[in-house]
């Protein structure tokens, strides 16, 4: 499969998944208010300016959208692959004049963008699906004002005591065959291309316990539980979470669950 071809059937699959996810995504927010914290955690580590333009990168239903304006007074354009994640967040967030969302590929956001030009690119939990994170970097670099800033949060790292991978030992004990790739880019690739278009890279890890619950129910969200096992119908899917997951209760107190940001 040509490099065009792989592409678009990835984008093709990001949007479905995420057109699935929408309900039980947003009831793992209403349950977990996760997606805010997370996104609340990098604003305050980049020190994002109140009053900043942001564009927001694989927005979703705009729940990153929501905080950066209602949280730090900023100006959003929210661009997402998925109609009916930005369909629904169009009408929760009808009231944020200051709040933009697009259905459009982020990965060329200068389409929608046009002349229009950003202090920070932010992308909260989403590069990591994207097929082209050096295109995608080159292409929010051209949206940014002078001295803008971009910056990334990423698929969690789920850790033992000694940085040992418990996502791998959880396929081994449930038998279960591994994906060839849980990511589509992965976050030493997405840092390399940071780095080529913006300079120096910082960043920041945010260490959670390792929550059996949580992780059952993160990835039990269609589009997540997809990277796991692929090709397989959605019930099968959340049924093989909750094994995979059980299967290391027992490591629980010794592990915790790693989200990795990086800035430049």
């Amino acid at each position: 499969m040509g490099s065009s071809d792989f592409s678009r059937k990835v984008k093709q699959n990001v949007s479905s998944n995420f057109d699935q996810s929408l309900t039980i995504y947003q009831d793992f927010e209403d349950k977990y208010h996760f997606f805010a914290e997370f996104t609340a955690k990098m604003a305050e580590w980049i020190g994002i300016r109140p009053g900043a333009s942001i564009l927001d990168l694989g927005c979703g239903n705009g729940i990153s959208s929501r905080v950066l304006c209602e949280g730090f007074g900023c100006r959003v354009l929210g661009i997402d692959l998925s109609p009916k994640m930005v369909e629904a967040g169009q009408r929760m967030l009808s009231d944020l004049e200051d709040v933009r969302l697009m259905v459009g590929d982020a990965e060329f956001p200068g389409e929608l963008a046009g002349e229009e030009r950003f202090d920070y690119a932010l992308y909260n939990a989403s590069i990591f699906v994207f097929p082209d994170a050096n295109q995608a970097l080159r292409e929010a670099a051209k949206c940014l004002k002078e001295g803008g800033e971009i910056a990334f949060s990423f698929y969690p790292a789920i850790l033992g005591p000694n940085d040992e991978d418990l996502m791998d030992e959880a396929f081994r004990r449930s038998g279960f065959t591994p994906p060839k790739f849980r990511v589509i880019t992965t976050y030493e690739a997405a840092c390399g291309a940071l780095e080529e278009h913006k300079g120096p890279v910082g960043h920041y890890r945010w260490v959670q316990p390792l929550d059996v619950g949580f992780l059952k129910d993160f990835f039990s969200i269609p589009a997540q539980s997809a990277s796991l096992f692929p090709g397989l119908d959605y019930e099968e899917r959340r049924e093989r979470v909750r094994r995979l997951f059980d299967s290391i209760a027992d490591l629980a107190e010794k592990g915790s669950v790693v989200w990795r940001m990086a800035r430049a």
